[in-house]
């Protein structure tokens, strides 16, 4: 049962991280074109990356902090 509930909490840590990684996308596509500059492959998969990561160790710390009694 342990097993069960630590693929869900992955699971759901996943899919916050990537929730957060289009999130972040989509604030520099926004950037970029009130900027009237073309966003190129490379600074979308570094922004999304970048994201993703942050997100992860977010949630990694989050989960290390104890709970109150």
């Amino acid at each position: 049962m342990r097993l069960l509930y630590e693929l869900s909490w992955l699971c759901e840590m996943i899919g916050i991280a990537m929730a957060a990684a289009v999130v972040c996308v989509a604030c520099a596509a926004l950037i970029c074109k009130s900027a009237k500059k073309k966003l190129s492959m490379k600074v979308i998969a570094v922004v999304a990356a970048a994201a993703f990561h942050g997100a992860v160790f977010a949630a990694i710390l989050i989960a290390r902090t104890p709970m109150p009694p």
